[in-house]
């Protein structure tokens, strides 16, 4: 991506080392009327908008509202901007179902997203600079897609760190949930 940080001006470098956390946004005329049913400060919105070509996760888990000796259990999805969101949304919801990377696919290959089932995050120090920890997310497949602001790969990274794992799936599985999203 950026061989040198130097070379950059010091507003590029401020927007490739902050983790852009207004990924998503939207409007009041996405807004849907249902919102008015729901506890005061939340909304449902009929779309949002992406407003950074990057990767984000989309989560999906499982909660579980009781009244007193009744359970209903519900699967719920959401989509986290960062790495960080992840890893505080996966400390506070114990049933994580399945997550997804979403990356960008190149506007000259077609525009689009790419879609990956992952089964852990990681890091490793990055070898251009082993002060910057890079995220490695481990796929379904087998790959590794390396969030590296040098571009390292997942065979230049050493001492790799679990920060999580998510639930493993065979493959008949894995099919079928990519059927449902």
């Amino acid at each position: 991506m950026f061989s040198n940080l130097a070379s950059l001006t010091p507003l590029a470098v401020g927007c490739v080392s902050q983790s852009h956390d207004f990924m998503f946004q939207t409007n009041e005329a996405n807004k849907h009327p249902v919102s008015k049913l729901y506890k005061k400060g939340t909304h449902i919105w009929t779309g949002v908008e992406l407003q950074l070509r990057r990767i984000w996760f989309m989560i999906d888990y499982q909660w579980v509202y009781r009244e007193g000796s009744d359970e209903l259990s519900f699967t719920d999805t959401v989509l986290l901007s960062t790495v960080e969101d992840v890893l505080s949304f996966a400390s506070q919801h114990e049933s994580i179902l399945s997550a997804y990377l979403m990356s960008p696919i190149p506007v000259s290959k077609g525009g689009g997203w790419q879609q990956d089932l992952l089964t852990g995050i990681w890091e490793a120090a990055d070898p251009a600079d082993p002060r910057l920890m890079t995220k490695i997310y481990a796929k379904v497949d087998g790959s590794h897609h390396v969030d590296s602001l040098f571009e390292a790969t997942a065979d230049q990274l050493k001492d790799w760190e679990q920060l999580l794992e998510f639930p493993v799936y065979s493959a008949e599985s894995v099919s079928e949930a990519n059927e449902l999203h």
